[in-house]
């Protein structure tokens, strides 16, 4: 079911929606169980033990997961550790980057998502829009502003996976006081985009996200790339794809149109 819709800003969720660093966050998380005597098939997830645990640690915050999982972490200890795992994963997917390059193996890497890579380099998310439906000269990418941890890791992670030049806004962990499924962090992205947040299409992989962006006020289409898609409409999202191969966008004069090949709500 194709439905076309209208926007001025579309806020897109980063991993497991633009990026894929799957591989990589688990590699860290099983060195950062060795030091902290965690299960690490509880961290991760091991759908046949402890098949609800994914669903915590993906769509929240780095330093959620880890208060969550090592509590006895604090104040500046805590912040040390969240800076210092995610500059493990980008350490870990640096090195497969370079044994791929040799082997072309490219397990671990980071890379784009499904369909990403093409949406994004459609005219329509590339061009400047200068004064077109009251939007900033320097909108690119439809305006597209990405949630991920920190901002260190949200612009060397996106530059790794090669999927499209920065977008002009992330809205990092460090920017909110609150993650996901707050809705602080869209409302935060509307409001780096100079756009009311009833105008944004939020893009989400996953059930906090969804709700974020459902409680901020914005659209939100859910990918099926890290969840299935019942979870995605039990948590309200408007519209649920398999991934972003099944969305296009064009100009129609002043107004940007999304056109999204929809799976019908069960």
């Amino acid at each position: 079911m194709a439905v076309e819709i209208e926007v001025d800003t579309v806020l897109f969720d980063m991993d497991g929606t633009l990026i894929d660093s799957t591989p990589a966050v688990n590699a860290t998380w099983v060195e950062f169980a060795k030091q902290y005597n965690l299960d690490i098939d509880h961290v991760v997830g091991n759908r046949t033990t402890h098949p609800t645990q994914l669903h915590y640690a993906h769509g929240h915050r780095t330093v959620e997961n880890l208060k969550h999982y090592i509590p006895s972490l604090e104040g500046d200890e805590l912040m040390k550790e969240v800076v210092r795992f995610e500059s493990r994963i980008l350490d870990i997917a640096e090195a497969n980057l370079q044994r791929a390059k040799e082997t072309g193996f490219t397990e671990g890497t980071i890379i784009p998502m499904p369909g990403a890579k093409q949406l994004l380099a459609e005219d329509a998310m590339r061009t400047p829009v200068g004064d077109q439906g009251g939007l900033s000269s320097q909108a690119v990418s439809t305006k597209a502003s990405s949630w991920a941890a920190t901002s260190a890791y949200a612009k060397k992670g996106f530059k790794a996976a090669d999927v499209a030049e920065p977008p002009p806004a992330f809205v990092t962990s460090d920017l909110c006081s609150k993650g996901k499924p707050d809705p602080e962090p869209y409302c935060k992205g509307a409001e780096l985009s100079h756009t009311d947040v009833s105008r944004c299409l939020v893009v989400e992989d996953a059930p906090p996200g969804v709700v974020s962006g459902k409680r901020a006020g914005a659209h939100v289409l859910g990918l099926r790339t890290t969840h299935d898609g019942r979870r995605m409409w039990e948590q309200g999202a408007d519209w649920v794809v398999p991934d972003l191969s099944y969305v296009h966008a064009r100009w129609e004069g002043h107004r940007l149109l999304l056109t999204i090949e929809s799976e019908p709500r069960p």
